[in-house]
């Protein structure tokens, strides 16, 4: 969310809420209560988030309508107690296996950046190519 984008020594010193709410990792939606700090493994949790919605159509963590204004942190931010959502039998497991390590609620318990790019670099491989384009050798594409 670039919207909100902070140094990591700033957003270390977040007290607050800070983010588009769906897509908050549990340190960022709840910073006072939540053991983690706010840092690189918070954005490899929207990203997880992001992978997931646009996988599936549909957010891993929904809520009701109105959920914003709860006063229960709970309703706003259904990822601080629930599971994700299923993401749907036509997505390949490696993927769901990676969107779902992206979603833990730990920090400590997701992988890198790094470790995303590496892992979404097989899956990719394995993807149909668009009409007119055929994939070259070490993966990348090129018109034909």
């Amino acid at each position: 969310d670039l919207s909100v984008a902070h140094t990591i020594d700033r957003a270390a010193r977040l007290r607050g809420a800070v983010g588009t709410d769906p897509y908050m990792a549990p340190e960022q939606c709840n910073p006072r209560n939540h053991p983690d700090r706010v840092g690189p493994p918070t954005d490899v949790f929207g990203l997880g988030a992001t992978l997931q919605h646009a996988v599936s159509g549909s957010r891993p963590f929904p809520r009701d309508t109105g959920a914003r204004d709860a006063e229960d942190i709970t309703v706003r931010f259904p990822q601080l107690v629930n599971e994700p959502e299923p993401i749907g039998k036509d997505v390949p497991a490696p993927l769901v296996e990676l969107i779902r390590a992206m979603l833990a609620p730990r920090a400590a318990d997701r992988p890198s950046a790094a470790d995303v790019v590496v892992a979404l670099e097989p899956i990719i491989a394995t993807l149909p190519l668009k009409h007119g384009r055929r994939r070259r050798k070490g993966g990348h594409d090129a018109v034909a």
